[in-house]
């Protein structure tokens, strides 16, 4: 009801466009054990009202994970320790950037254990992410999008910290940020790296992180983008499925 008033009085176009995006993302390891072959991501997010710049939404991302056999090298699927997370946000474009507030419940299920809910997490998230457009030319561009490459950043806060809200984790807040840098396009194609990095702050005064470095080759198509990569965890010292030193390829397939 307030955003429609606010539409009648105001010269912003309100909208319910139900439009959505998102990736799949299966990856191999290079190192396989118990604990680690495959791992598959799968992510939408639906855009629900768009107010003029103002945007509000919800989110769904799901990880699967796949290890081998000690005995055999047969190919194990891990039933335990699935990861779900749900998003509700709410963003102002501004400048071609992207002023965010959104939440996270995040958790990590057991599967037919007694206890099912093993790890869960509440935060509330402040971001900010640029908006840019690369050259896509029938001869090959270097920087294509430009000298400044496309970011984003956010800062948690794991609240309430009451047992309704948090179970399992030693988080108190949290730092995210992402670069991406598009150093090559040639027709369809696009050539880049990725730097990714989290840091966390624990109830008892510690911290952990985790970093990670991407090469990619991406195929643009207007129907979505198919992207090969290469993966490499530079440093992973996070108390959840920490990877540090362990190599990926995968394929990101994006609508």
């Amino acid at each position: 009801m307030l955003l429609l008033l606010l539409a009648l009085t105001s010269g912003w176009n309100l909208s319910f466009p139900g439009s959505n995006d998102g990736f799949l993302e299966p990856r191999m390891f290079f190192q396989p054990d118990e604990d680690q072959f495959i791992y598959t991501k799968i992510n939408d997010q639906v855009t629900l009202v768009k107010y003029g710049p103002v945007t509000f939404g919800v989110g769904l991302a799901m990880d699967t994970y796949m290890g081998t056999s000690s005995k055999e090298s047969d190919i194990a699927f891990n039933v335990y320790g699935g990861h779900w997370n749900i998003r509700g946000f709410f963003g102002v474009d501004y400048k071609n950037m992207l002023f965010s507030l959104f939440t996270d419940h995040e958790c990590f299920h057991n599967i037919d254990m007694a206890d099912t809910s093993g790890q869960y997490m509440n935060n509330l998230k402040l971001g900010i992410a640029n908006n840019v457009d690369v050259r896509m030319e029938e001869h090959s561009v270097f920087l294509p999008a430009g000298s400044v490459p496309e970011y984003q950043a956010n800062i948690g806060f794991y609240r309430p910290s009451n047992a309704t809200f948090q179970k399992g984790h030693i988080f108190d807040w949290s730092l995210h940020g992402t670069v991406n840098y598009a150093l090559l396009s040639a027709r369809e194609m696009v050539y880049g790296t990725i730097l990714h990095s989290d840091l966390y702050f624990h109830l008892d005064g510690g911290s952990s992180s985790r970093h990670f470095g991407e090469i990619y080759g991406r195929h643009h198509s207007d129907v979505g983008d198919i992207t090969i990569f290469f993966r490499h965890y530079l440093r992973d010292t996070q108390p959840i499925r920490p990877l540090s030193g362990e190599t990926c390829f995968g394929m990101r397939f994006e609508w």
